[in-house]
């Protein structure tokens, strides 16, 4: 089969294409035949070996897989080949007091592992079968992998973490990247009014062509300025913020009294400085979010199926063009997902 992976660490030039041996599933797995996949930062981080975890070398990365069954394991029941399906990111055990209660993501055998971050840039990957999501026939494969990691994380962010209510005011930075442009059809669907951020004007047309009601050029004007100047002094009351660095510190200096930061990423800087006096004075929250619930993909996937929820494309790109596709990403011009098909 062919496959996406890098004999070292490096920039986007150690990825090549090369043809190796398929893998074949246990008695507890299915093979599934992959038909799109996401690419998503941390596979660029895994790349670069920055991600915090050990990666075996040569290395066929890909969270974020889509296709359909292609074998199943001797043990294997309820699933049939031929069947469309997700691969679910989450590696957690389904067993334990965590898995059960829904709280996937305090797995006590850990939900993200090697198996969560491999496998999806190859033609067949294996998995085991708990782990598959079917999908309905109304969602395309490319769609279908620009789900799971963005909209998922997002949907957890905006209602669990952050308790997002109707007719809340809303601050979401980097609105045009693949996790932005999903929190900006969330919040939009919840009700919200929503002020975003990017880095050019053309990005924040597209965001207003979604529902953006209020846009701002990150490094024309100071982001909590404008924001402060678009709710009448007030601020909002939800920031969504997955950057870090500066881009945190404008988030939190734009929240409303009793307002709330939730956090997921920090690519942008991971230190940030704290006004102490300003966050016990204004009654802030500041609030950090990890992966999201099976629930919550579930609750994504019926949306998208239904139309009402509509993630945005950026590209896609063939196999032989990953390349090409990575370096969108790190060029910081696409709005939407960047999609692999396979």
């Amino acid at each position: 089969m062919r496959a996406l992976r890098f004999a070292a660490f490096g920039d986007r030039d150690v990825l090549e294409v090369a043809e190796v041996d398929a893998p074949a599933p246990g008695p507890r797995e299915v093979a599934v035949r992959v038909r799109a996949a996401g690419v998503n930062r941390l596979d660029l981080q895994i790349r670069e070996g920055s991600a915090g975890f050990p990666i075996p070398l040569p290395f066929i990365g890909g969270m974020e897989a889509v296709g359909e069954v292609a074998a199943l394991g001797s043990e294997v029941e309820g699933w049939g080949v031929g069947e469309r399906v997700m691969r679910d990111v989450t590696d957690s055990c389904g067993r334990c007091r965590h898995c059960r209660s829904g709280c996937e993501w305090r797995c006590e055998s850990h939900a993200l592992t090697l198996n969560s971050v491999s496998g999806g840039f190859g033609e067949v990957l294996v998995c085991d079968a708990r782990r598959l999501i079917r999908l309905p026939a109304e969602i395309d494969d490319a769609t279908a992998a620009a789900i799971q990691m963005s909209y998922g994380t997002a949907w957890q962010m905006l209602f669990a973490r952050a308790g997002l209510q109707a007719g809340e005011r809303v601050l979401i930075s980097s609105v045009g990247s693949a996790l932005g442009s999903a929190a900006l059809d969330i919040a939009k669907l919840a009700g919200a009014f929503v002020i975003g951020t990017a880095s050019s004007e053309e990005k924040l047309a597209r965001a207003r062509a979604r529902g953006l009601d209020v846009g701002i050029e990150h490094s024309a004007v100071d982001v909590a300025t404008a924001v402060r100047d678009a709710t009448g002094g007030e601020g909002v009351d939800v920031a969504f913020e997955h950057v870090g660095g500066d881009a945190f510190a404008a988030a939190l200096a734009s929240l409303a009294m009793d307002g709330r930061l939730v956090t997921c990423g920090w690519h942008g800087g991971g230190t940030v400085e704290l006004d102490l006096m300003s966050l016990i004075r204004e009654r802030r929250q500041i609030v950090g979010s990890v992966n999201r619930t099976r629930d919550d993909l579930h609750r994504c996937i019926e949306l998208v199926a239904a139309g009402r929820l509509s993630p945005a494309i950026a590209a896609s790109f063939p196999l032989e063009q990953a390349r090409d596709a990575v370096g969108l990403i790190e060029s910081r011009a696409a709005f939407g997902k960047v999609v692999l098909e396979l």
